[in-house]
């Protein structure tokens, strides 16, 4: 039976490793009161284009890094290969944005995305290396080394953020993005170097490909659909709302993103150690971890949520006067959490190999909260807008919830939403 203690050094690791996005957070909130609107809501543009350009990369392509890495005498070949077609694919995805950038910049009403297209080739030219390294290390829960290599990526943005406000240059979208793209290269580059014993061996084989692309077919319209409603929803503010309101929106959902942070953190442990265990058989294994994940999450949102809502108009006045709006939008993108570790149980389904399922309710979930922007910007109702968000949280937990429960992967009981609290208790009693 897996105990959290048996597991402490990579889990004090995943714990560092995301307390260094927590305390960049402090850092994002001086960008946003550094940026108008404007030009925050561009940058937020720049982003979420390349996230969702590297999740569907990804969804195709990486996550067969871990399905089919499984077996280690395979591991040069799926690694070689998976490394040429995921560099094709990116290319192919960047070029399409820059063929269509004109339709893109008229849609959008923002004469400047001309700016964010051009930047959007380097950025994304300079994250390949540190994505495909990360997911080989993430295949062994390799925490250490995902540690330092997150660190040397917000360490660069920090030190030239203080840089950029001190000297007075950071105040433009050019400007933040040259600090995110700085950032990102110098990553790669440690990402590259703690690597080197894993990439040396690759060798690209074409028998693979198929293999590949087949599951990564199934586990991509899940993920791309996710990372759309994530991501896209800052493009659909943008055609609705202009890019000053994307700024505003951004600023709340960079608060927000302290949340998702968690459920990445699980997500990063929970699912090599389901696959493992399903593998296996292990079916006691797969509860107990699966429970005290979703229970941990649970537990701290909750509490997160209850802060949120009780802090009045301070997020406000730590944003800014010009970002005061942020602070009714976090509250309610804060409603969201509430339901988000629920969604756990979908990442053991895609462990489990029911795919189509959590792909399934993944679409649902999607239409849900799509319809909840659209009908937001037709109405012309900004304030409403967030709420997409936790249509779509909503609906993704209670069905993988509940298809977790009725296709018998494992044993989870609403009670056991809160079973880290006994835990924690008879742990402390027994040191």
């Amino acid at each position: 039976m897996p105990r959290i203690q048996d597991h402490l050094p990579k889990l004090s690791w995943v714990a560092a490793d995301k307390l260094l996005f927590v305390l960049y957070g402090g850092i994002a909130i001086l960008q946003i009161r550094a940026l108008p609107p404007a030009e925050y809501g561009l940058y937020a543009l720049l982003v979420s284009i390349q996230t969702w350009i590297f999740v569907v990369a990804d969804g195709l392509l990486l996550q067969g890094v871990i399905q089919f890495g499984a077996d280690r005498t395979m591991r040069p070949v799926v690694d070689g290969t998976v490394a040429v077609l995921y560099t094709i694919v990116i290319a192919v995805i960047v070029a399409a944005i820059a063929v269509a950038q004109p339709a893109l910049r008229q849609l959008f009403g923002e004469p400047r995305f001309a700016d964010v297209a051009r930047l959007e080739i380097i950025f994304c030219a300079v994250t390949i290396p540190r994505t495909f390294c990360l997911r080989l290390l993430m295949r062994d829960i390799q925490s250490r080394q995902i540690f330092w290599i997150n660190a040397a990526w917000l360490g660069t943005m920090t030190l030239a953020t203080v840089h950029g406000i001190t000297a007075g240059w950071l105040g433009s979208f050019e400007s933040l993005a040259a600090i995110a793209i700085g950032g990102m290269a110098i990553s790669s580059a440690v990402a590259a170097i703690l690597t080197r014993g894993i990439l040396r061996p690759m060798r690209f084989r074409k028998d693979q490909v198929k293999p590949l692309l087949h599951f990564g077919a199934r586990q991509m319209t899940a993920s791309v659909i996710h990372t759309s409603v994530r991501q896209l929803d800052v493009a659909l503010a943008q055609t609705f709302f202009g890019t000053a309101a994307v700024g505003v929106y951004q600023a709340a959902k960079t608060i927000f993103r302290f949340f998702e942070l968690g459920l990445d953190a699980a997500t990063s442990v929970v699912y090599p150690a389901a696959v493992t265990y399903h593998a296996s058989g292990d079916r006691a294994a797969l509860d107990t971890v699966t429970s005290k994940a979703i229970s941990t999450l649970t537990v701290a949102y909750v509490a997160a949520t209850a802060a949120v809502w009780s802090a009045g108009d301070a997020i406000g006045l730590v944003l800014g006067s010009r970002y005061a709006a942020a602070a009714g939008m976090l509250r309610t993108l804060s409603l969201a959490s509430l339901v988000m570790p629920l969604g756990l149980t979908g990442v053991v389904l895609v462990a489990a190999g029911a795919i189509a399922v959590h792909a399934r309710i993944t679409v649902l979930a999607a239409v849900a909260a799509f319809a909840w922007f659209l009908a937001s910007g037709i109405l012309q109702r900004w304030e409403l807008f967030p709420v997409g968000i936790v249509a779509y949280y909503a609906v993704l937990g209670a069905g993988d919830w509940f298809a977790f429960q009725r296709r018998n992967v494992g044993v989870l009981r609403l009670r056991d939403l809160w079973r880290i609290l006994p835990d924690t208790w008879r742990f402390l009693r027994k040191r």
